[in-house]
């Protein structure tokens, strides 16, 4: 029976594999930086999740750590997962582990298209495909005019996402702390330069607080524990103290037993003084097994309260570790964003268009970059040709740039020191 439960476990899991597996079209496709990935363990539900490939590479997971993924098919990161579960757990069995592609990595597209900067990528993709999703080919409007727009829009973009970058930056740096134990923590290198900023300060403050109140919870947790554990012990002490006052009563019954029995065998002892001394005996007797019954319930309760102290722990660093991985998730994923909206305002104070393309012009001249180990190749292209995640698609200008003025760039930063 044990047997074909197996089996039928087995069956599940792979049908389920079968549903995450990766389609034929992408059964080469090798992972890379920021590639999201779905993945799913037997018997580990807590592991399920997405999880991103950070700027080495690499997806953390609960209990089993850092697995470097960088150019490995997802079948092949689902067994490198599944061994090192298997290593964990110390198990002869086979676990099973499903990986499915959540999100691709991005692609880019700059030149001659409304909306140019990254996007997701998806499967089969053409270059013309990508025009569409970055708004098609340039279709003018006033110049300075747009310009300034878009130099807004990209620098509020900027400032948005780089006040909630900087929120998770201590958030994690608070999540550290708390998992390594300590009871406080320091401001992020990155943020260094903004130590004195009013909301980086309270910002920490925030985080410092929370840090304290997880403590003082731990603290309370443990005080209520040692409370209980001393008063299970002073209850031992008292019991052992009636065990061995017992014993020292059952010693003394005992012996005047004996002697009212030698006086009996000679006719000397009174029946009703013996009858009542056995009695006594008795009562002494089960008296001392209760309290020994009682010490040994005492003990049994100590060891369940560090039991449940044990769990309380494990449970919190559980769910600390858990905020961590997608804190840093998040991290990865808004710091893409805020280097796609430099792109766009690098674009936007740079360059911009004055005419319109006649419709029945066309299009040439497209060209791909796409890594290719260390180096990156030119690949020529036409509106048909495939586009691959990472690929940077370069849509051709067919008409003459304006120039635009020193006024219409503005005075923000487009680099800033730590990107």
């Amino acid at each position: 029976m044990k047997t074909f439960c197996k089996i039928a476990m087995a069956l599940s899991l792979a049908w389920a594999i079968g549903a995450l597996a990766t389609p034929v079209w992408a059964a080469d496709y090798k992972l890379g930086v920021s590639d999201r990935v779905k993945i799913k363990v037997q018997e580990w539900p807590d592991i399920n999740g997405e999880y991103t490939l950070n700027a080495d590479g690499v997806v953390s997971l609960p209990l089993v750590g850092n697995i470097n993924a960088i150019g490995l098919r997802p079948s092949e990161l689902g067994l490198k997962i599944s061994e090192l579960f298997k290593k964990r757990s110390g198990g002869s069995d086979q676990i099973l582990t499903a990986v499915e592609i959540a999100q691709y990595r991005p692609f880019s597209i700059m030149g001659d298209v409304q909306k140019s900067g990254q996007y997701p990528y998806r499967p089969g993709l053409t270059v013309l495909e990508a025009v569409s999703i970055a708004g098609g080919y340039y279709r003018p409007e006033t110049g300075p005019l747009r310009i300034d727009r878009d130099v807004a829009i990209a620098s509020g973009e900027i400032n948005t996402m780089t006040i909630k970058l900087n929120r998770m930056l201590v958030h994690e740096a608070r999540l550290g702390a708390a998992l390594a134990g300590r009871d406080d923590f320091s401001l992020p290198p990155e943020l260094f330069k903004l130590k004195d900023d009013p909301e980086t300060q309270n910002l920490m403050k925030s985080e410092q607080a929370a840090l304290s109140l997880e403590i003082e919870m731990k603290k309370n947790e443990q005080a209520s524990f040692e409370a209980v554990k001393s008063l299970y012990h002073d209850e031992i002490e008292t019991l052992d103290g009636q065990v061995q006052a017992l014993g020292e009563e059952k010693e003394s019954i005992g012996t005047q037993l004996s002697q009212l029995r030698s006086m009996a065998a000679k006719g000397l002892a009174l029946s009703p003084t013996m009858f009542a001394l056995e009695r006594s005996y008795a009562q002494v007797v089960n008296q001392q097994m209760s309290a020994g019954t009682a010490i040994v319930r005492a003990k049994e309760n100590i060891t369940v309260s560090e039991q449940r102290m044990n769990q309380f722990q494990q449970e919190r660093s559980r769910l600390n570790s858990k905020d961590l991985q997608q804190t840093r998730d998040a991290i990865a994923e808004t710091r893409a964003k805020i280097e796609t909206a430099f792109q766009l305002l690098d674009e936007a104070q740079t360059s911009a268009p004055n005419a319109r393309v006649p419709l029945d012009r066309v299009r040439s001249g497209f060209t791909i970059f796409r890594k290719d180990g260390e180096t990156i190749r030119q690949i020529p292209a036409d509106e048909t040709t495939l586009v691959s995640p990472d690929d940077v698609v370069k849509i051709p200008a067919i008409r003459a740039p304006i120039a635009i003025s020193s006024n219409s760039r503005g005075s923000y930063r487009t680099d800033p020191p730590d990107r």
